[in-house]
């Protein structure tokens, strides 16, 4: 690809150093500082890299290949930017302006696009011959490098309407209360993808891939769905039996399970939720759910602060986007269990003590873990074999025997020194 041409301004690295260096000293107030004007500009291949260009205008720049990972982009201006295969990997693009941009190839891995402005507008390509030139129709994503990388991307709240995000990786990205009115995601993969309270109207979704994605509120008036997957996808639709199924309400059965808590079983009734879907549950926080049994149990958003859960079965369960905040959760087994975007921060996951010599860890081997908040739990001896933890965050956690045997760490923010102990795990 070459990259002279008359249409744009086309700057070496160092020119473009001492222009970020100055928008930096403008950021901070200081007086020497100048913010940059980056439009029109070919930067292909050029290094952004953990700079703060917050405010920066690039409208109608080329940064095809460019290499923007960790920086700090809140409020920049890309309209009808050429972003093909540009590198955007845990950016943060809070209210950016990316309307009209093509990002063909591009890789936006745990970038953060909350409130960002992706819709319609001209696709920017570039060609040595003619300069920076403009297609609608999805002509400029429909060759070469294919749909854009987002996964694990946060795209809250982003603005998408009329996009043409055809072939892109939207898998387990974070996409709650997109508006992505008028769309082509055909052949998008959104497996895994949260898509809660999501607009999707008049879309156009052909040979999408959902499977196990959030569907909670998700509107689709008037969408074309043509060969969509969505094998256990969670939508509005109870997965399971409803709560008005059971022989008393809950509150009566929490409360019996509790006297059999206290009497050491001599009255009352272990409690049995298994197979119920839990989302019209009275307030739970801070309740006493010691050994209790919930399997394939669907507890989705549910506020669980303070709550006891301590030696309970809980395996094939949907906590995703719960809050753990403060709760026990000691020695029980989440095996398999759907725990993404959930907050488990200041919790107790480490090991109950039975007798002297014997311990009971808890389980967490083979559940989803992506983008959860572990920051000053204490995992001490947690089993999390064979487990995605990928974008979850562990600051200040005490993994000290945690085991991580073949589990997924992408992105992971984790000081695996802290284990105290060998352990084996993949990316």
């Amino acid at each position: 690809m070459t990259n002279e041409h008359k249409f744009l301004t086309r700057i070496d690295q160092a020119a473009l150093n001492k222009i970020i260096e100055k928008h930096e000293l403008f950021r901070k107030g200081r007086a020497d500082g100048v913010g940059a004007k980056l439009a029109h500009h070919d930067l292909s291949g050029l290094s952004l890299r953990g700079r703060n260009l917050s405010h920066a205008d690039f409208t109608g720049s080329v940064l095809y290949e460019a290499d923007l990972q960790n920086s700090k982009l809140d409020f920049a201006q890309f309209f009808a930017c050429d972003l093909r295969k540009a590198n955007f990997r845990n950016a943060s693009l809070v209210r950016s302006d990316m309307r009209g941009v093509c990002m063909r190839g591009a890789i936006l891995t745990g970038a953060d696009l909350t409130d960002a402005d992706l819709r319609e507008g001209s696709f920017a390509t570039y060609d040595p011959e003619k300069g920076l030139s403009f297609v609608t129709e999805g002509g400029a994503w429909a060759e070469g490098a294919g749909g854009a990388d987002l996964r694990g991307a946060n795209l809250a709240q982003v603005k998408l309407s009329g996009a043409v995000a055809m072939n892109s990786n939207f898998e387990n990205a974070n996409l709650t209360k997109a508006t992505i009115v008028r769309g082509n995601l055909s052949g998008a993969n959104l497996a895994g993808a949260n898509l809660a309270g999501a607009d999707f109207s008049n879309c156009e979704l052909k040979n999408v891939n959902m499977r196990g994605a959030n569907l909670a509120g998700t509107m689709m008036d008037y969408t074309n769905l043509v060969n969509v997957d969505m094998t256990g996808a969670l939508t509005d639709k109870p997965s399971g039996k409803t709560l008005d199924k059971l022989p008393l309400s809950l509150e009566e059965m929490i409360r019996g399970h509790q006297l059999w808590l206290k009497s050491k079983g001599a009255e009352g009734h272990q409690l049995d939720l298994s197979g119920f879907d839990l989302r019209d549950a009275p307030s739970l926080v801070g309740a006493n759910l010691t050994m209790l049994t919930a399997e394939n149990t669907v507890w989705y958003g549910l506020d669980l602060s303070n709550v006891n859960l301590q030696a309970c079965q809980l395996k094939n369960s949907d906590f995703r986007n719960c809050n753990f905040s403060s709760a026990d959760l000691r020695s029980s087994n989440f095996s398999k269990a759907e725990l993404a975007g959930a907050k488990i921060v200041n919790a107790r996951l480490d090991p109950l003590m039975l007798g002297k010599k014997r311990m009971l860890q808890t389980c967490l081997v083979n559940a989803n873990l992506r983008n959860i908040d572990f920051s000053k739990s204490n995992l001490r001896e947690v089993d999390f074999s064979g487990a995605d933890l990928s974008f979850s965050d562990f600051s200040g956690a005490d993994i000290t025997g945690a085991v991580f045997k073949d589990a997924k760490m992408h992105e992971t923010k984790i000081d695996l020194n802290n284990l105290q102990q060998p352990a084996t795990s993949k990316s």
